[in-house]
């Protein structure tokens, strides 16, 4: 039995050992944290890090070290991947809500008011659908405009919490073609 074949083992009847997994592959894990520039290196790292979790929870059978290394390769990559099109599509998002913002120096300020009552209506009609913690972190994200960091103390939650929230709300939003 391989080395990496013994430590997954190993890992399925003692979970402390996955540190041992985590450090073996850091190389990569970097690599992908790297690639990611855009978003928190550290929430970055922690997904990569839950994905190869996932990944030896998953496997079910491996004759030698080259495909336990290819199986956790590759879900790595699938998870950088998936965070990849995500951050793309927030940032088009981003660029295209910026594109679309009516300057309040144009003259429109009657415009601008009005547009954000009708924001907030609509806002608090999208968050009756939600209730507890959740609400108030989109609440606070969709009216307050506080990073994730304030959400999370203000709420004493993580701010890892926050921002899987402030994923989903950006999700429910599209996928509701708020945008």
């Amino acid at each position: 039995m391989g080395e990496l074949m013994y430590l997954i083992c190993k890992i399925r009847t003692d979970k402390d050992a996955f540190q041992e997994l985590v450090d073996k592959m850091e190389p990569l894990i970097n690599k992908n944290v790297r690639l990611l520039y855009k978003d928190e290196k550290e929430d970055v790292r922690s997904e990569m890090t839950l994905a190869l979790w996932e990944a030896v929870t998953k496997i079910n059978y491996c004759e030698n070290d080259g495909q336990c290394m290819s199986f956790l390769c590759n879900a790595l990559k699938n998870r950088f991947y998936e965070l990849y099109r995500k951050s793309k599509k927030e940032h088009d998002n981003q660029i295209f809500l910026d594109n679309n913002d009516v300057p309040e120096e144009s003259g429109n300020e009657d415009i601008v008011g009005l547009d954000e009552v009708i924001f907030h209506i609509n806002a608090e009609m999208f968050l009756q659908g939600y209730s507890g913690k959740k609400q108030d972190i989109f609440r606070m994200i969709l009216t307050e405009d506080e990073s994730d960091a304030e959400i999370a103390e203000a709420l004493s939650v993580t701010r890892q919490y926050v921002n899987r929230m402030r994923r989903e709300l950006y999700r429910e939003i599209v996928d509701r073609h708020f945008v």
